[in-house]
């Protein structure tokens, strides 16, 4: 009998990740088991990250971004908020 492939949501803090952001998205998509979605929860960034995720988005429908209004702290419990909005989206989730 062949394995069941797992099926999984991912979810990604991330916060001025505009310079690496890309490599991560390229290196999911290249996975062999995808995730049912991935939520990238954008923690407020300054720089291009919601725009790089956006454009990977429009091409995978199973990449959402979720934003998170701007914070002055840059500090572990903005990580753990994110990741909690993220689990958070992902509660109605398949």
């Amino acid at each position: 009998m062949p394995a069941t492939l797992p099926r999984y949501i991912l979810v990604t803090p991330a916060r001025n990740e505009g310079a690496f952001i890309e490599h991560t998205l390229k290196s999911v998509i290249a996975q062999r088991v995808l995730p049912v979605r991935w939520l990238i929860v954008n923690d407020g960034s300054t720089d291009d990250t919601a725009a790089v995720v956006l454009r990977y988005a429009a091409e995978h429908d199973w990449i959402e971004l979720v934003n998170l209004p701007a914070r002055t702290e840059r500090d572990f419990v903005g990580k753990v908020h994110a990741v909690n909005a993220g689990v958070a989206r992902a509660a109605g989730l398949d």
